[in-house]
């Protein structure tokens, strides 16, 4: 069975699971109140406790596990799981990088460490962002290693403006150079951020002095729909009204 855990901030979702988890377990509850809290937040956190009796999943079970994590990959944090079966712990150390957001797995010992890491703030990062709205430009500073909670600031405040518009003119990234993930999670989330969203960029504009990225344009129109050009950083301004221009 599982059951919820309500003493938890609102960004957060806990579920305690007992004896033998089933299809019907999912459906009645955890899929239910996921999808609840999802229609009043864009992103949420998840708190999953194996407890000392939990036996197994029913293969049903394990099917609607595959289908929520599937449907709702971009929608979490951060994922916090509880538990001391070793092949669990494995399991979720191993598939972790498919998720795009940071993924830790605690001992049933540290349950209240797990509960301290699953509510406080997302780190803040580096990534110093502006959404120029009239322009329909979005503006991008690297300043240090990008961290997994950058991307989903900048969807926070981008997801909106493109319900409403459909498309960005352009995104300028400015950079004396590329400063490097924080981890495999924000590679993952800057991955995820891509899939997400190139096809309503119309265009790119790389500003700065770095020759390595000179390359990039020919790399991108591989992977993006959105036309790629390089500038200098003093050709900032010629830049922006490139991404402009219609």
């Amino acid at each position: 069975m599982i059951e919820l855990i309500h003493d938890l901030p609102d960004n957060v979702l806990g579920f305690t699971a007992r004896g033998e988890v089933t299809s019907e377990d999912y459906k009645s509850v955890l899929i239910p109140a996921l999808e609840k809290k999802l229609s009043q937040k864009r992103r949420v956190r998840l708190l999953y406790v194996l407890d000392d009796d939990f036996e197994h999943y029913s293969a049903g079970a394990a099917w609607e596990d595959a289908k929520v994590g599937m449907k709702h990959l971009s929608s979490f944090d951060r994922v916090a799981v509880v538990t001391d079966l070793d092949w669990l712990e494995t399991a979720v150390r191993a598939l972790g990088f498919m998720v795009p957001c940071e993924v830790r797995v605690f001992d049933d010992d540290d349950l209240e460490d797990a509960r301290k890491w699953i509510s406080e703030p997302l780190p803040e990062g580096k990534l110093s962002f502006e959404l120029k709205r009239e322009e329909g430009v979005l503006v991008i500073r690297p300043l240090g290693e990008i961290v997994a909670s950058d991307f989903h600031r900048i969807a926070e405040e981008v997801d909106p403006y493109l319900e409403q518009t459909g498309v960005l003119r352009g995104v300028m990234v400015i950079a004396d150079h590329f400063p490097g993930w924080d981890d495999f999670g924000a590679f993952t989330s800057h991955m995820r951020f891509i899939k997400d969203h190139h096809a309503q960029v119309r265009r790119v504009a790389l500003v700065t002095n770095d020759k390595a990225h000179s390359s990039i344009p020919r790399i991108a129109k591989h992977f993006v729909k959105a036309e790629v050009r390089p500038f200098s950083a003093a050709e900032e301004a010629q830049a922006l009204e490139w991404l402009r221009d219609d």
